[in-house]
């Protein structure tokens, strides 16, 4: 089930539970978690001494999945969080029409 939060501890703990570690895009300068074996395209780690101020003083939102071995996750703000959790709902009604009926 998808989850979201603010809170830095509950995304630090889901990450390194994951074995996930903190970067930022290079271009943009987005925070993201990267799990070991998802791509990986221009990014740059950041450690969590600079990834957790910037993720409080952005008020980033944490968006992820608590199912046991699920990686799925993203980091972003309020307006591209429900964007994110918009879209994976729409494919899981794709994937899955008759749940809807």
């Amino acid at each position: 089930m998808l989850r979201t939060t603010q809170d830095i501890l509950e995304l630090r703990r889901w990450a390194e539970a994951r074995g996930a570690r903190p970067c930022r895009e290079e271009e943009s300068g987005k925070l993201m978690l990267v799990i070991p074996g998802e791509g990986e395209v221009h990014v740059c780690d950041v450690g969590w001494e600079e990834f957790e101020p910037a993720f409080l003083t952005r008020r980033e939102v944490f968006v992820y999945d608590d199912a046991p071995g699920c990686s799925r996750c993203f980091v972003g703000s309020l307006v591209e969080a429900h964007a994110y959790v918009r879209a994976g709902c729409a494919a899981a009604a794709d994937a899955s029409p008759s749940l809807l009926r």
